[in-house]
């Protein structure tokens, strides 16, 4: 993948640039698609302050540092740097310590110690944003499972601000504040999809005491002092940051609503694809994330302005897509029955699936079965086992991605030693053996040292190869299911193909007449207003 250039105004050190390439080494196999947006519109001038919602634990940093150029700071929970491993990889990567109540109320001292410390943060993090650099923090303070931003606390703001009044002081560039969307399709499991976008930088208001800064009630005033100005800002920019967060990360009330507004999307697309007004097959995950977008911009316009229609649509939406669960078809295959069920298609896939199948009963499969099934039953079996605590729920991907770091190679160096040994030591019992191979008489030959180094490297290749090959007769697989399937008289197609149609079609015209995300004549709402706020109607 092409990453973005670091900017050449703030170099990046070599320990930060070797962590960097290895995360990116990660994400590449953790994630099938990453997908950037408008990563090339960041500021040129003045320091950044990245916001964002955090729904993927460890995860989440790891892609930041990964995508966004130039040297992320993090702020991270103290916790993590007393860590054997994990702390060694924070503090070379740059993140600063936040000492949070839950973490700190049972070890290490009292509520103002800890409000000590993470002042100093706020200043040490401030003082570098001033001076040009780039800090990542996520406000909500907590990974989570909801389907949007949780309540939001004031450290961004505190941060932004003393950088703001730092930069001056210094006569340095304006810093900025600039929220990011993080997408994923599913950030816990493997090889799924995810998209990092870049959002244009928050209005900085007037600070406090300038005139036109949010000004604190009475109230705040006797309770806080001078402080009460300063917090009256802060609370100002978190309540932006909020509402700016929810919509650029597409919130809902439930995932049950995101999902609801994905299935709608695909069935919108599939539609359009139909009558030529769109690409056949699916979509990149940036485009995908568009259409999601307008889909919920028109929907919650239309659910204030035409509450009655959306009501029923959704109601119709929401039967059929229970019948289509329970008959276990989605959109897109449905739609093109009459190819899926040819005889032509089907012998493709069969083609397919047995080519795949063939390469991988050889020597790749048995490289990923032995140097990969072991690892990956253990890491699932305590990842299963940890996953029974409510708690852990939200990190279920980091517990995963790391896990897999400490244990597959550790597992590859034990297994790489005996089988190099075995297959080219002049006392294994192997020698005395012809086997039918041209791999193994070769390695043979050499000392069992450099066999055993071969193979560790090895390992690591063919369970990538593996996974192509598996990825392959996956989808030749349940092709070929899903052939029989629709072919299957147990299902009265006409009245499901008419549903679908008649649906699809109702749900592409909610959208008819408005000026939604992604069209020409459309504007980005100011920050702090969600996209159906702005949505207008053609003339």
């Amino acid at each position: 993948m092409d990453w973005a250039e670091d900017p050449a105004n703030f170099p990046v050190s070599k320990g930060y640039k070797r962590i960097r390439r290895i995360n990116r080494a990660l994400m590449e196999t953790w994630f099938r698609e990453i997908a950037l947006v408008d990563i090339d519109t960041l500021p040129d001038e003045g320091g950044i302050l990245f916001t964002t919602w955090h729904p993927g634990g460890m995860i989440d940093p790891m892609l930041m540092m990964t995508a966004i150029p130039g040297s992320l700071t993090f702020a991270a929970k103290h916790t993590l740097f007393k860590l054997p491993i994990i702390g060694r990889v924070v503090r070379a990567a740059g993140a600063k310590p936040v000492h949070r109540a839950q973490d700190t109320a049972s070890t290490d001292g009292t509520e103002g110690n800890r409000s000590a410390k993470n002042s100093n943060l706020i200043e040490s993090l401030g003082d570098a944003v001033a001076a040009g650099g780039r800090v990542a923090i996520f406000p909500e303070g907590v990974t989570h499972l909801e389907p949007h931003p949780v309540r939001l606390r004031t450290g961004a703001a505190r941060i932004l601000l003393h950088a703001i009044k730092k930069a001056r002081d210094d006569g340095e560039s304006q810093p900025h504040v600039v929220p990011l969307g993080l997408h994923y399709s599913d950030q816990h499991r493997f090889r799924e999809r995810v998209s990092l976008q870049v959002n244009q930088p928050l209005p900085i208001p007037p600070l406090p005491g300038e005139e036109g800064a949010p000004a604190p009630t009475n109230e705040e005033i006797e309770e806080f002092g001078e402080q009460a100005h300063d917090r009256a800002w802060c609370a100002a920019i978190t309540k932006l940051l909020k509402m700016e967060m929810n919509r650029c990360n597409q919130a809902q009330e439930t995932w049950e609503d995101r999902e609801l507004v994905w299935r709608a999307r695909r069935m919108i697309h599939v539609h359009r694809a139909s009558e030529n007004k769109a690409p056949k097959g699916p979509l990149p995950y940036d485009q995908a994330l568009l259409g999601s977008r307008r889909v919920r911009a028109a929907w919650q316009y239309q659910s204030v302005n035409d509450a009655e229609r959306t009501q029923q649509i959704e109601s119709k939406f929401r039967d059929h897509h229970e019948d289509m669960n329970k008959l276990g078809f989605r959109s897109w295959e449905i739609t093109n029955r009459e190819e899926r069920i040819s005889k032509r298609s089907l012998f493709k896939n069969f083609a397919y699936w047995i080519w795949s199948i063939s390469w991988m009963l050889g020597v790749v499969s048995w490289g990923a079965v032995i140097g990969s099934i072991p690892p990956y039953m253990f890491t699932r079996l305590v990842t299963n086992k940890l996953g029974k605590n409510e708690s852990n729920k939200s990190i279920m991907g980091t517990m995963k991605l790391f896990l897999s770091v400490l244990i597959y190679p550790i597992w590859w160096i034990l297994i790489s030693l005996p089988i190099g040994w075995f297959i080219s030591s002049p006392n294994s019992s192997l020698q005395d053996v012809n086997l039918p191979s041209i791999i193994i008489p070769m390695l043979a030959e050499i000392p069992w040292l450099l066999t055993a180094l071969i193979v560790l490297f090895w390992w690591p290749l063919s369970a990538r190869f593996h996974l192509k090959l598996y990825a392959r007769a996956s989808r030749s697989w349940r092709a070929l299911r899903l052939g029989f399937k629709l072919r299957s008289g147990d299902v009265e197609w006409d009245a499901l193909l008419e549903t679908h149609s008649s649906l699809a079609q109702e749900l592409a015209t909610i959208g008819a007449g408005l000026i939604l995300p992604g069209d020409p004549d459309w504007v980005n709402p100011e920050p702090g207003i969600d996209d159906w706020q702005v949505v207008q109607t053609r003339p």
